[in-house]
């Protein structure tokens, strides 16, 4: 009854396990390892009499039984027998056959998840089964062992099954990263396009095709991922992994578009290179066609990677724009190699001659004028034949490129929709109807009539890109050594007159004629460089003794002649830098180039200011008087003027907001803040040499007075020499200290203004003179020096001893400069303190016995009359006011200025009082009990003193 019982329950557990499919159930028994968790699946083996007693032999009679219902064809899926070598059967056969047996077999084993559940243990990672019992059985503990086994091996089933998905995942996978690595190393093999005459066109186009396929694996094994049910857990619970077969994948991708990239570049290159053969039109589609595909992989990378491409990123696509900038490199190249022998000197003569910036006028378009329009129609009416080389030259480049350009804008167009259409969309819509709009002839009509605005669209596109590129390299070449400013200034204006006489595109004029202007501003800064250095260095050790004739006349030092010639060459480089009339919004040199010219600019005048301010003040110091007015009135008015002059080009090259008014110029190319700050530090500069053009003189007039105090206090005697009696004869030489003080300060003044232009000679001398001698009155006055007759005639000689020696022919000066230092005010004043010392101190006037020789003093026959006529009571009687003590009048006194007429009425309102008063200077006559007799005099009268 038991052995009965047990077969019972064993018919019905495998007909309830047969519900979920016989293939599932015979390799559950058959051929499934344990699972591991329990002892079977370790690997230990049942004991024959493990499970004793009725239920193990109904067992075994079941099992027997269903092996005999076994097909033939699933003892395959038993372990394999050893294969020996030689065996011809390859993987992929292998593959075939096992999945015709597995694939029912997973589908079986689908079934059986109602009554078996397996799960994974994390922490082991080891699979664990479960039978479910049937229902009403929960009693029955005979089915528990049954069940165990079931279970363990179901779950061991669930782990192989699991295990050979995984394993034809890493096959695969292996597979495709082989096939990556070999594609790569085939193409870092790859020679340069061109370089042994293979067509590169149909190279591409395949490249990119292989390219393609492989940048789609890791696609294709994520797909995988997601449509096999075995390995769709697989990215949550292995994810390290999932992601390293990413990565491996990806980069090999992303590495080969990267030399994909190169190898379409250095195609398009060849089609730009010079002695290239003519591609065919087929070529040129397939390249086309090529890029069209690599575009597309590097689109659908960057969808994949995004910001992990890593440290070099993603290769750029090829755009429409990017096909044409590389194109016209190469052009741009091969047309600055054919032109740059025309422009540089023949026979190797790079000798370099100072170039006189003054003679240099502005090359296209600043020299481009009627003139130039009438020799270029001119040339035109002449034929191309009549040209000179330099101008056939480029108008054989302009046909030879506009045919090359034809030919391959016109393959792109009819090959590569997806490069030209965002062009079409940004040009003018053409006639017809659009695609799709009513049938397929119309769209292809459509289509036909769009090609031809596309080219041309391109084609407006290309030809700045290509001479710009010409202009880069051609400027490259001509500027850099042995090239020399004189041969880059020659190439500039060659280069500017065949513009303006050779029938060349709108667009050749312009970029080649702004590679003038950066030619013409190059070669400036580097001869500046030169002289900026020639300058600094004259600066160290120039003594300032005088150069002359350094234009525009004016003598000057050395070092100014070196920092006059910095100036013309920047006035020129800020022309060139001018906005073009077709360009009023920018500027014909970068901002690097701008920002160079404007330091230039600020250096020079820097330069100019320290200069003058320095050396002014360490000559004045030491008393260098001749160096000093050499500086002051030669190097100030010519570096005042050029700083001036490049303030003026300044504001007109780099106009401030503010400076333009009205509505209806163009507003100026926006600065820079470093150009701002530039141009005005350029502006304060120039200022401040203006001011010390004005203050210099004063300031040089201040010191000369201090001097000759000091050396009037040192010399000049007080008592006895003043107060000698009367002689018969009058004082035929001045006294030694006036001699000396003469010589001191005012003949080393008259040294050095003999060196200066005849205009700055007596403005210079005239302060010199009434610093001198309002400081010896103001010394006479300070110490209240007595004169008796004697000594004012004595005083009146040594005054007289400054005239001679500014006024007379053997000082040196020019005509009108001796002129206007005989009417200076100052004399006036000496003339009328004399006069006032030689009053007569008291008693009634008579006319007693006269010397002859005091009379001839006062006459036309003496040796200097008194300015003006002797009349001293009319011309006494208003001054005589009352004063303060006696010292030195308070400043505010204007100086003398050559050229004003005496007695007029400007000379009257601007002429500066008498130093002291009538009255103190009268005050200094000796008083004595007796009067002076001298009478007849017609300087000396009675005075109005009682």
């Amino acid at each position: 009854m038991e052995a009965g019982g047990a077969e019972r329950r064993g018919g019905e557990l495998c007909l309830q396990v047969g519900d979920a499919g016989l293939g599932g159930l015979i390799l559950l028994l058959l051929t499934a390892r344990p699972a591991p968790g329990d002892g079977a699946a370790r690997g230990e083996l049942l004991e024959p009499g493990g499970l004793r007693g009725p239920l193990a032999r109904s067992l075994q009679r079941a099992e027997a039984m269903l092996r005999s219902c076994v097909t033939p064809g699933l003892w395959r899926l038993l372990p394999p027998r050893p294969r020996r070598r030689g065996d011809g059967d390859s993987d992929d056969e292998d593959e075939d056959e096992a999945a015709s047996v597995v694939t029912p077999l997973e589908q079986s084993f689908a079934g059986l998840r109602r009554c078996l559940r397996v799960w994974e243990d994390p922490r082991t990672e080891t699979f664990q089964g479960h039978v479910r019992p049937r229902p009403g059985s929960a009693g029955d503990f005979s089915e528990d062992a049954v069940r165990q086994r079931v279970a363990a091996r179901g779950a061991a089933l669930h782990a192989l099954l699991r295990h050979r998905h995984l394993l034809r995942l890493a096959r695969d996978f292996a597979r495709r990263l082989k096939a990556s690595s070999d594609f790569l190393r085939r193409l870092l093999a790859l020679p340069a396009p061109g370089g042994h005459g293979g067509r590169a066109g149909p190279a591409l186009r395949e490249l990119c095709l292989e390219l393609r396929a492989h940048a789609g694996h890791w696609a294709a094994l994520r797909r995988r991922l997601r449509g096999d049910a075995w390995l769709r857990a697989l990215p949550r619970h292995r994810r390290e992994a999932v992601a390293h077969m990413r990565r491996a994948l990806l980069l090999p991708a992303l590495m080969a578009a990267r030399l994909a990239w190169r190898h379409a570049e250095g195609c398009l290159r060849e089609l730009g290179r010079p002695g290239t053969p003519a591609p065919a039109p087929e070529s040129l589609a397939e390249l086309f066609q090529g890029l069209e595909i690599y575009n597309r992989v590097v689109q659908g990378l960057a969808e994949e990677l995004g910001p992990e491409a890593g440290p070099g990123g993603l290769p750029a696509p090829f755009t429409v724009d990017g096909v044409l900038r590389v194109l016209a490199a190469e052009r741009g190249r091969a047309v600055a190699e054919r032109l740059q022998p025309l422009l540089q000197p023949q026979g190797g003569d790079i000798r370099d001659g100072h170039v006189c910036w003054e003679d240099v006028a502005a090359p296209w378009p600043r020299g481009h004028d009627a003139a130039g329009t009438a020799a270029a129609t001119a040339a035109e009416g002449s034929g191309a034949d009549m040209l000179p080389g330099l101008a056939a030259e480029l108008q054989e480049l302009c046909l030879e490129d506009e045919e090359l350009t034809g030919r391959v804008l016109g393959a792109l167009v009819a090959s590569a929709d997806s490069l030209w259409q965002p062009v079409l969309s940004e040009s003018p819509e053409p006639a017809g109807p659009r695609p799709g709009s009513a049938g397929g002839w119309k769209s292809v009509r459509w289509l036909d009539a769009a090609r031809g605005p596309a080219a041309a669209a391109l084609g407006a596109r290309y030809r700045p890109l290509l001479w710009g590129a010409a202009g880069a390299a051609l400027g490259h070449g001509l500027g850099t050594p042995p090239a020399t400013p004189s041969a880059t200034v020659t190439a500039a204006q060659e280069l500017s007159r065949a513009l303006a006489v050779a029938r060349v595109p709108p667009e050749c004029q312009e970029e080649l004629g702004v590679l003038c202007l950066r030619l013409m501003c190059r070669s400036i800064l580097c001869s500046w460089d030169v002289d900026f250095t020639c300058a600094l260095g004259s600066g160290l050790s120039d003594k300032c003794l005088g150069v002359p004739g350094g234009p525009p006349g004016p003598g000057c030092s050395r070092t100014a002649q070196q920092l006059r010639r910095l100036f013309p060459a920047l006035a020129l480089a800020l022309r060139c830098l001018r906005p073009l009339p077709a360009h009023p919004h920018a500027s014909p040199g970068g901002p690097c180039l701008r920002l160079q010219v404007l330091s230039r600019c600020l250096a020079a005048a820097a330069a100019a200011h320290a200069w003058l301010t320095g050396r002014a003040g360490r000559y004045l110091a030491a008393w260098a008087l001749p160096q000093f007015l050499l500086l002051t009135q030669g190097d100030l008015q010519v570096l005042k003027a050029e700083t001036e002059q490049l303030a003026l080009q300044v504001s007109g090259t780099f106009p401030e907001p503010g400076d333009t008014d009205g509505d209806t110029l163009p507003k100026p190319l926006p600065l820079s803040p470093w150009e701002l700050q530039l141009c005005r530090q350029i502006h304060g500069v120039a200022n401040n040499i203006q001011l010390f053009s004005g203050d210099v003189l004063q300031m040089f007039s201040t010191s000369c007075k201090r001097l000759s105090a000091e050396i009037f206090d040192q010399t000049m005697p007080l008592g006895r020499h003043w107060r000698l009696g009367p002689r018969a004869e009058l004082p035929s030489t001045p006294s030694a200290y006036a001699a000396a003080a003469v010589q001191a300060v005012l003949g080393q003044v008259l040294q050095g203004a003999q060196a200066l232009p005849r205009d700055a000679q007596a403005p210079t001398l005239a302060r010199v003179t009434t610093a001198f001698l309002e400081a010896w009155m103001d010394h006479i006055l300070t110490h209240r020096i007595k004169f008796s007759l004697q000594g004012a005639m004595q005083l009146r000689r040594d005054f007289e001893a400054v005239r001679e020696l500014l006024c007379s022919e053997r000082s040196g000066l020019a005509p009108e400069a001796r002129q206007a230092l005989r009417a200076l005010r100052v004399f006036r004043h000496t003339d009328a303190a004399v006069r006032c010392l030689l009053q007569q101190p008291g008693g009634r006037g008579g006319h007693g016995r006269g010397w002859a020789g005091l009379r001839r003093c006062c006459s036309d026959e003496g040796a200097h009359p008194l300015d003006p006529p002797p009349d001293p009571l009319p011309v006494l009687d208003p001054l005589e006011v009352a004063v303060p003590l006696p010292g030195p009048p308070p400043p505010g006194a204007g100086g003398d200025v050559p050229g004003d007429v005496p007695g007029s009425a400007r000379g009257a309102a601007a002429e500066p009082p008498l130093p002291g008063s009538p009255q103190q200077w009268l005050s200094l006559r000796l008083h004595r009990a007796r009067r002076w007799r001298v009478p007849g005099l017609p300087c000396v009268g009675n005075s109005p003193e009682g």
